[in-house]
């Protein structure tokens, strides 16, 4: 049984998926792992691969959710992706870059803001 943490998690990234769907992105894969870390979401649009980070907070939040995202964890974020485009067989060059998406929500209501921060590093 996943934590109550996990599945606030879990409808964030679906609140962020159903977002970039809308907007044109195709959904390659969710929740990819290494030892290093894991991407939430793997998306592409046009030609560029993106990985995105989700980060998810309650309404009543005084820290925006994209506070959460701190300098050790776009490292390993840096490193899983550079995984993820070798085990792949992507070149280094293939058009990428990694976005944030911030999601605050109130479960009461099912409401969400969003925002996304393109090409973050």
């Amino acid at each position: 049984m996943p934590s109550k943490k996990r599945l606030f998690g879990d409808l964030g990234e679906n609140t962020a998926c159903s977002y970039l769907k809308k907007s044109g992105y195709s959904i390659i894969k969710r929740n990819y792992q290494t030892k290093f870390g894991e991407i939430d979401i793997i998306a592409k649009k046009e030609n560029q691969l993106i990985f995105i980070e989700v980060k998810s907070s309650n309404f009543d939040s005084e820290i925006p959710p994209e506070d959460n995202l701190t300098k050790a964890k776009i490292k390993k974020l840096l490193k899983t992706i550079e995984l993820y485009l070798l085990s792949n067989r992507f070149s280094r060059e293939i058009p990428h870059r990694l976005d944030l998406i911030a999601v605050k929500l109130d479960k009461n209501t099912q409401k969400a803001k969003l925002k996304h921060f393109i090409n973050i590093y």
